[in-house]
């Protein structure tokens, strides 16, 4: 099996592996030749298009004899794309993927490939996978919604996930409370929209008011939410970071441009002086929170001047991190048919420039909490030569550490920040 793309597809995939050993498979290294091979795909640029492709191609050189299924964003986009590829005997969309069980009971290989993609827009309820918690993460990612309702013109999400539909607060619960039972330390909320959770439910929910609950459950654990849309951040969403040590403090906030012009052509919602006072607010009345930002540059119609003014604006914004992406167009978006798009080198050249300054911030960042107390998650060794072992703290700062053994992988272990190796801090155990 092998997965590209966003932390969903990383869920989805825990579900499917477990699918498949319940059928009897056994799941074994990607790398390694196999009997089937499942590759859950991703669509969001044409690239991860490619990169799709490529993996289905890999796959087949190297076992043409074995059976080849592909599944995900691009499956459900471009179904015809993915069954054109030699050795394809199996593409299955979104909603029938949870369903591969009983497609397997007759698969096999040679002749037509067989397509089973449905309209997700007909699909109202969220499809939960009862065990899919199965997953060898030190940190499992907890599904909790899925679809996007938004309209932003370069974004083919939509199309690809579905509508926004939620899984209920009891079931939540219910799977929290299995992952915490089997002795998992921090568990990592997801979701197409993770702010948009529980609109859709009757009687309705919102995420703040999981969280009240899920926070009370007993034990030594934390909660990390993943990516949220900025106008998604609630009043009570912030005094529920500020008011729970279990919640960590680190949230991903995608910006997209530091420029309105290019924002409304983007079709986004959020405006350059809101998510300033929403960063100015949560940096000071959460002091250590991790803030990070994705942005894209190069969009169709950004000027030199609209790129200047999103660096400043990212210069003065109190980010510890920031995923920076050239624009690629991809087909069937609005997007892919605007006017003026930069020069595949002027991409490249503001991409270098919002990456050097990713790393500034970073360091800047990180070099602040040398001598100070942190609560990290062993994740494992560094590797096979290198000493010490990688952590993650709570406010998502990566940590080596260099005196912990293997027996606290997965464990939540409080260390003192010494100094710094490239990108990492260092740090030992607090005696």
């Amino acid at each position: 099996m092998t997965t590209l793309g966003c932390r969903l597809n990383q869920a989805d995939t825990a579900a499917l592996a477990a699918i498949l050993r319940e059928a009897g498979y056994q799941i074994i290294p990607w790398q390694e030749v196999a009997d089937l091979y499942l590759i859950n795909t991703c669509t969001v640029t044409a690239g991860t298009d490619q990169q799709s492709r490529q993996a289905i191609r890999q796959a087949h050189r190297a076992n043409p004899s074995a059976l080849i299924i592909a599944t995900g964003c691009y499956a459900q986009v471009d179904p015809g794309a993915i069954a054109s590829i030699e050795g394809v005997d199996l593409v299955l969309g979104n909603r029938e993927k949870l369903d591969l069980k009983s497609y397997l009971q007759d698969l096999a290989k040679g002749g037509r490939p067989r397509i089973a993609v449905g309209d997700l827009s007909q699909g109202t309820l969220f499809q939960d996978r009862g065990a899919w918690e199965e997953t060898p993460r030190t940190r499992p990612l907890l599904k909790i919604q899925e679809g996007c309702s938004g309209e932003c013109t370069y974004c083919i999400v939509p199309r690809a996930r579905g509508p926004e539909r939620s899984l209920p607060p009891a079931q939540v619960k219910d799977k929290l409370v299995s992952l915490l039972a089997r002795g998992f330390k921090e568990v990592v909320l997801t979701g197409t929209r993770l702010g948009a959770y529980g609109q859709d439910l009757a009687p309705r929910a919102n995420l703040s008011e999981l969280l009240s609950d899920l926070l009370l459950l007993p034990g030594t654990w934390r909660l990390r939410l993943s990516s949220l849309e900025p106008h998604d951040i609630s009043p009570h969403l912030v005094s529920a970071l500020q008011g729970s040590p279990r919640l960590c403090r680190h949230l991903h906030l995608p910006l997209q441009s530091g420029d309105d012009e290019i924002l409304a052509l983007m079709g986004r919602t959020d405006r350059v002086e809101g998510y300033r006072s929403l960063l100015q607010d949560l940096a000071a009345g959460l002091p250590g929170i991790g803030l990070g930002a994705d942005i894209i540059v190069g969009f169709p119609g950004e000027t030199k001047e609209h790129f200047l003014r999103t660096a400043r604006f990212l210069e003065e914004m109190p980010l510890s991190y920031l995923h920076v992406f050239p624009f690629s167009a991809r087909p069937g978006t609005p997007a892919a048919t605007l006017p003026h798009a930069p020069s595949p080198q002027e991409k490249k050249d503001r991409a270098h420039q919002l990456r050097s300054l990713g790393r500034e911030k970073s360091l800047q960042f990180r070099s602040g909490f040398i001598g100070r107390e942190l609560e990290v998650v062993v994740l494992r060794k560094r590797d096979r030569r290198g000493r010490g072992w990688l952590a993650l703290s709570d406010n998502y700062l990566p940590i080596l550490i260099q005196d912990r053994g293997e027996e606290g992988i997965g464990q939540l272990v409080s260390i003192v920040a010494e100094g710094m190796d490239q990108d990492l801090l260092l740090g030992r155990r607090k005696e």
